[in-house]
């Protein structure tokens, strides 16, 4: 797995050989930044926002959201291994607005996420969507744009937009 765009691009992200994450495709990865970036419903700046990639894995989100020029990427994953693995990608860029926190975001509440202008929120799939609504949204600041991916079909008022891939969907919407 390779960073598709940006000062980093073609760099290699590491992953572990044995892996309990689902590390987000490439498609999809360039689908989600070029909206980001190049669509105007959403209203987003990237080098004006905070990202935060809330199940970060493999870090793949976050790391392309570093190398497309994002103010800050806040990285959360509750495992330690996909935490160090990422670390040592870290290490060795030019780029150090970020933070790692490693807490299972689901359990407790976290100030980390508050400032975020951007969150990626891939759960494990057995996770259900009123486990995000009821401990995760209300800790969101108003406006925040919410990238969620899931295989579960997921309703909510707020939507923006969805992209449907084979076996999963990209839900686009705001926290108001």
């Amino acid at each position: 797995m390779r960073v598709i765009s940006g000062t980093l691009k073609g760099r290699v992200i590491p992953t572990l050989k044995t892996h309990d994450y689902r590390p987000t495709l490439s498609r999809i990865r360039e689908d989600v930044f070029n909206l980001i970036q190049h669509n105007n419903e959403l209203n987003v700046h990237l080098a004006e926002s905070t990202f935060g990639d809330l199940f970060c894995g493999t870090g793949s989100m976050g790391i392309e959201a570093l190398s497309r020029g994002a103010q800050k990427v806040i990285f959360n994953d509750l495992s330690i291994q996909n935490l160090n693995t990422l670390k040592i990608f870290l290490k060795n860029i030019p780029n150090d607005n970020y933070e790692i926190h490693q807490t299972d975001i689901f359990k407790h509440s976290e100030s980390f996420i508050e400032n975020c202008n951007i969150i990626y929120v891939d759960p494990p799939y057995n996770y259900d969507f009123n486990l995000f609504k009821i401990n995760i949204l209300p800790k969101l600041s108003k406006n925040c744009l919410i990238i969620y991916e899931s295989n579960q079909n997921i309703s909510n008022e707020n939507l923006i937009f969805s992209k449907n891939y084979k076996n999963k969907e990209i839900l686009f919407f705001r926290n108001n």
